[in-house]
């Protein structure tokens, strides 16, 4: 019994490695993580149906001899309970993953957007999906300047690394139903041409934004 609880909570694992990898590639190959997350995201559900279902069935089958009903019960039904664990965690880890992988991608770059942010203050010219020695960046001339650096995504909905040297971005937390409005104030809505949902702090004057 041991053994088999051991094995299928390392199926599980497993299976939220998937997002947590797909979150961490997205962020810094968009077109990569896309697939993956096409490809991958539809065959994670289906191991994890099927896993699921296998677990019961072996669970079902193991000779618990001299054990009780409460703890038959829960071997029974732990992978049930572990396949909705797993896909209930899959979000918050895919958004672990994605936030990981963006704060790696700003640390490994960061004098690099330094120097994009210099220059884009600098000149204060609009600058849309421009290139800088392979880093895309996008501003908005404010006051004051902002920079997105990797501005990736479909149509009007986009992420990217932002520089925001007031913070006011953290002011977007999305839409509001009942009032058909933002929650931030239109000044911070507005930023780069978009629709600003919400974002999430990475370090110093730097955070990551979606937009739609």
């Amino acid at each position: 019994m041991v053994d088999y609880c051991k094995r299928l909570f390392r199926f599980f694992a497993l299976l939220l490695l998937i997002p947590l990898l797909i979150g961490l590639i997205d962020a810094w190959s968009d077109g990569f993580g896309f697939i993956l997350f096409i490809l991958g995201i539809p065959c994670a559900l289906i191991a994890l149906v099927v896993g699921g279902i296998v677990g019961l069935v072996r669970g079902a089958r193991l000779p618990l001899y001299q054990s009780t009903k409460l703890k038959r019960a829960l071997v029974v039904g732990a992978s049930p309970l572990l396949a909705v664990a797993t896909l209930a965690l899959s979000l918050p880890v895919l958004r672990v993953g994605s936030y990981t992988g963006n704060l790696v991608r700003l640390l490994v770059n960061y004098s690099h957007y330094e120097r994009v942010v210099a220059k884009a203050k600098h000149s204060r010219k609009p600058a849309w999906f421009e290139e800088d020695d392979g880093v895309t960046y996008s501003t908005d001339l404010g006051p004051p300047v902002r920079v997105a650096f990797n501005p990736a995504g479909m149509l009007d909905n986009w992420s990217g690394i932002i520089y925001d040297p007031t913070g006011d971005v953290m002011l977007a937390r999305g839409f509001d139903g009942k009032t058909g409005k933002f929650y931030a104030p239109h000044r911070v809505t507005k930023l780069f041409s978009g629709d600003l949902m919400g974002c999430s702090h990475l370090w110093r004057f730097y955070y990551v934004c979606s937009f739609t």
